[in-house]
This record gives structure tokens, sequence and C-alpha cells, in this order.
């Protein structure tokens, strides 16, 4: 988008880094404000309605986390490559037992870096009015003074010590991490972790059958879903994104299989993907097949669904930059209005990614009024 952008000035204006629904300035020119606002924390949200098997899992946070076991702090670790499940499984755990045993709260922390761990504690701290000046240090306090709670640091890829400093003090309520790092045992103990493994074939065909809307009767469904799962690694995030493919645009399993065989060897022979592991082909190959679709509606002749197409892939070009939690509209929103505003003056350099937006893209309605949907 800023390809060959040379000397760019914005006038009166801001850069913006963006991560788990807050803005913040990285850089601003005089006339701009320099303070950080917190937004308020999101609530929960629930599994994926497809959530499927999983039992064993289910079952491990279940014997370590029943309130009938000695007392103490429990802990437990979910470990396993990305898109394997982790964070579903607890989510699930939490919709069955959450309220039933965690009383004093459920505490959602994404675990991705330092920085979005501050960010979610401030934002626990402002909900529960701990201070004047929420703070990481002032939630943890606020925790520790309560029994029974349980604290998720989800995402927990940047080492046990990120996570370390975090956990509140005190022998009192309970700690689930998920990460790609086995070493995030440190935290919890070698018996008291899992390692997430790919589906079993029978759960893998259940979940694409959900995902996919498709009637299980038949025969030849079975064997289609079953080369189908084989082919996906029985990777969860994998074969959720072909069924939800599939769902979109009407297809059956013997025509997203072939689709799927087909792009195999275009990915494969990627110098990008070399040595990539069985997830990468499976979650990349499935999400390619997506794009590509939605690029052949971006050329196609029906007016509505071709703007519906140009607009998402641009989206899908800015969603690359940013955190893939909570991304605001407020964004967008801004975008829009400012683009409005400074419709006209010199863009300073900018003209390939201005020459991109127009209303339309920004999501403007006729009367130049944000349309929020």
């Amino acid at each position: 988008m800023f390809q060959n952008a040379q000397n760019v000035t914005i006038p009166a204006g801001e850069i913006v880094a963006v991560g788990r629904d807050y803005i913040k300035n990285i850089y601003t020119t005089p006339n701009a404000s320099t303070s950080e606002q917190i937004p308020p924390l999101p609530p929960l949200r629930p599994p994926s309605v497809f959530f499927t098997g999983r039992d064993i899992y289910l079952q491990a946070l279940k014997d370590c986390f029943s309130p009938k076991l000695v007392s103490g702090r429990k802990k437990f670790l979910l470990y396993g490559m990305g898109g394997i499940g982790k964070t579903q499984i607890c989510l699930k755990f939490i919709e069955e037992y959450g309220k039933k045993w965690f009383s004093d709260g459920i505490f959602w922390i994404d675990a991705s870096s330092e920085h979005t761990i501050d960010i979610c504690l401030r934002q626990v701290a402002q909900k529960h009015k701990v201070n004047a000046t929420p703070s990481a240090e002032s939630a943890l306090e606020w925790i520790t003074g309560r029994n029974d709670w349980l604290m998720v640091f989800d995402n927990a890829d940047g080492g046990y010590q990120v996570v370390e400093k975090f956990v509140p003090y005190g022998n009192v309520g309970s700690i689930l991490v998920t990460s790609r790092d086995k070493a995030l045992e440190r935290i919890t103990s070698p018996t008291h972790s899992c390692e997430v493994i790919e589906m079993g074939e029978e759960e893998a065909i259940a979940l694409l059958l959900k995902s996919a809307a498709v009637d299980s009767n038949s025969e030849n469904v079975a064997i289609a879903a079953q080369k189908l799962v084989i082919l996906l690694g029985c990777i969860p995030l994998a074969i959720d994104q072909a069924g939800a493919y599939m769902q979109s645009c009407g297809c059956g399993l013997d025509y997203y299989l072939e689709l799927f065989i087909k792009h195999q060897p275009q990915l494969m022979s990627d110098k990008e993907f070399r040595g990539a592991s069985l997830y990468n082909y499976s979650t990349y190959g499935t999400w390619e097949i997506s794009i590509e679709e939605i690029k052949h509606r971006a050329e196609g002749e029906d007016s509505v669904q071709r703007l519906a197409a140009e607009s998402a892939l641009i989206l899908h070009n800015i969603f690359a930059f940013l955190h893939h939690d909570n991304i605001s509209g407020e964004i967008f929103e801004k975008a829009a209005v400012n683009f409005i505003n400074r419709k006209g003056e010199e863009t300073n350099g900018l003209p390939q990614s201005t020459s991109w937006l127009d209303s339309k893209t920004l999501f403007l309605k006729e009367d130049g009024n944000w349309d929020a949907l």
C-alpha cells in the first residue's frame, strides 16, 4: 500500500499501531494528542458453535481445577502447534464450569506479548475501579485479595519469563496457560501440562460436516470427508476454514477435495513454504482457496457481489497488519471521517494508497455518514 512512498508527512495527524482493541500513538506531529486510552474490557467470547470432541483435554482441565481437590493454587498448561484448538478448549471448559467454580472472576489475558498482558490487566483494573490510574500492578494486587478466580494466559508464545512476572502473588486462585512452547511448564510443572495434538479422525470428520453444514447420511460424503480431513492433517483450524468455504459457496465435499488437491502442488512449490510443516500446508492451503474465491467474485458480473469482494480484499490486506483480536470499527470510522474532511487536500507522497480509497471502500452512506453495518 505504501510502496514507493517517500518523504511522507501527515499534517496535524498521527501514525498509529493497533493491538487488542486499543489505539496507541507511536508517533505524533505537534498537533496530535499523546494520551493513550484504554477501551473497556471486552466480554469473554463463547467457544465456537462448531466445537467438537476434545474430551480428553476437557477432562484434564476438570481434574486439575475441580474444587473438590485440596486447597492451594491450581495451574495447568495446554501446549501445541498453532491452530490445534488450545484456545477453544479453554473457552469450552469455561463455558461448562466457569460460573460454578470461579465465582470471584475469570480474567482472560492476551499473553502474546508483555504489552498485551499489561493492557489486559489495566482493563481489569479499570473495569473494577481498582484505583484512579489503572495499572497492571494494581490489578494483580486486587486479584490477589480474592480466592476463587481463574486467570487464563492465552497465546503465551514469548517465553515463560514474560508470563511469570504477571502471575498474581500468593497460593490461591487458578492459572491456565496456552502456548506453542512446552517450556511454559516452568510455570505450571510437567505433571500439570498436556500437549494438544491433532483431532482423531472421527472427531475431525464430525467437525468438518458441522462446519460445512453437510448431511452425513450419504456413503460418498463419508468417504470424501475422510479423505479431506486426512489431507488437512486433522487440524481443527484447517478443517473449520474448509467447512466455512463449502458452507459459503454451497459446494460439496468432492468439489472442495478436488480443489484442495489442485492447489497443493502450487503451494508446495512456493519458496515461502519449502520445509513447511503439515500445519502450514493445511491452514494456508485452505486459506488460499478462500482468497482465490473472493478474487474470483471481485472479477464477476454481479455488481453488488463484486463490490463486497473488492472491499473484503482491501480489508484483508489491512487486517494482516493488525492484532487478530478485537479489531475496532472505530479505526475505519475515523479513516472515513478524515478522508471526507481532507478530500481535495494535497496527499504529500501517497498517491497510490489514497487512490484506493473511496466512499464505498470506507463504508460511507450516500449522505457521507459512517455506515457501521
